[in-house]
Order: structure tokens, then C-alpha cells, then sequence
């Protein structure tokens, strides 16, 4: 009985050890990610590194746009610029919305003409379709993603899309058009409308002269 024993000890430890060793169960969350080519064939530039998606310089708007997981280079950079060019366009669009309503603040009216406006107002902006967006540059990194069950290779797009002031103050100066129309017939919203609009046009001077 002693050594039937002793043998089920030995052979219980002897599959413990086995197990530890060749029996092992991988870690799926054990991975690493390696660049092994870019295109172009360069140290990334700065923009690519930025923090921020969006940014302003001068009178120009900028929007790095990134797409991943791509296992055809043109794919991965073609949803890039989509990315890039829509997330532009509505932040622009926002950009646009926030200083109307700060040009707004800055006047003496009625809270029902005001809000009356903001809304015609915010209603052309959306409705508006950016035009003159525009890719600069792109930069692509095809990757090696390792982990202990299995490996992979894509891409990872990066698309600098950018809008000139001249088009931004076409889509600004579209959706006061459009408001105008749409408020004609009521003086107090009409009146309240050119006001916004000129000191709207103050304010973006103001912007371009601190960037001189």
C-alpha cells in the first residue's frame, strides 16, 4: 500500500513539473508592436507626434487624421484622409459656432432674438459642405504586432489635412448669408444679425494680427 502510494505521489508531482513546463497556457496580453518600414523612408515629422489632433498656425487649421489594422497600404491611407478631411470639417464648423456665439454675447439684445439667431445661425453652419480641405502630407508605419500565439502585419496611416483662411472665411461668410435670408423678415433678429457679423469679422482680425 506504501509504495502504491509513493508511486501516485511521484507520478502527480511528475506531471506537475511537465505541466509547468511544456503544458504551459500562453498570454494573449504579452505582445509587442515593432515599426518595420515607414513610407516615406524618414524619421516621422513632428506633426505626426503631436498631441493634439487639431491645431491653428497662423491662419491656417490643421487635423492629423490616423487609420490602423490595414493589411493594404492605399486602404490604410485612404481612411486616413477620410478621417482627416471629416474631422476637419467639424471642428472648423465648431470653431465657427463658438466665436458666432461669443460675437453674440458681446451685443445687447432680447434672449428670444438672440437664441432665434444663434439657432438659424447653427442650422446654416451644418448644413454648409467645407470645401478647399486639403492633404498636405502622409506618413505611414507598416508594423510587426507579436504576442505568444500569434503575429501580424498592417499599417498604421497618418494624413496632415489643412484649410486656408480663404476658405474658411467662404463657408463663414455663406452661413451669415444663408442667416440674413432666413431672418429678413424680423427687424429685431435682422438688425441683431449685422451686428454679430461685424464684430464675428473684428474678432477674426484681431486672431490674424496677434499671428503677424
Amino acid at each position: 500500500m506504501k509504495k502504491v502510494c509513493v508511486f501516485v505521489c511521484v507520478l502527480s508531482c511528475g506531471l506537475l513539473a511537465a505541466c509547468s513546463s511544456g503544458c504551459r497556457k500562453a498570454d494573449p496580453d504579452l505582445f509587442a508592436v515593432q515599426v518595420i518600414e515607414t513610407i516615406p523612408q524618414v524619421p516621422a515629422p513632428d506633426w505626426v507626434a503631436k498631441t493634439q489632433e487639431f491645431w491653428q498656425e497662423k491662419t491656417r487649421y490643421y487635423y492629423r487624421g490616423t487609420a490602423e489594422g490595414f493589411t493594404n497600404l492605399e486602404a490604410a491611407k485612404r481612411a486616413a484622409s477620410a478621417n482627416a478631411r471629416i474631422s476637419l470639417a467639424e471642428q472648423v464648423k465648431t470653431i465657427v459656432r463658438e466665436e458666432f456665439s461669443r460675437a453674440l454675447e458681446a451685443s445687447a439684445y432680447e434672449a428670444a432674438t438672440g437664441g432665434y439667431l444663434k439657432d438659424v445661425f447653427f442650422s446654416a453652419v451644418e448644413n454648409l459642405t467645407l470645401s478647399g480641405v486639403a492633404i498636405r502630407q502622409s506618413y505611414v508605419q507598416r508594423l510587426l504586432e507579436r504576442n505568444e500565439l500569434s503575429e501580424r502585419v498592417y499599417y498604421r496611416a497618418y494624413v496632415l489635412a489643412s484649410i486656408e483662411q480663404k476658405d474658411f472665411t467662404r463657408l463663414v461668410q455663406a452661413a451669415f448669408n444663408d442667416t440674413k435670408q432666413q431672418v429678413a423678415a424680423n427687424k429685431s433678429a435682422k438688425d441683431l444679425a449685422a451686428v454679430t457679423e461685424k464684430r464675428f469679422w473684428q474678432q477674426q482680425q484681431s486672431i490674424a494680427n496677434a499671428y503677424e
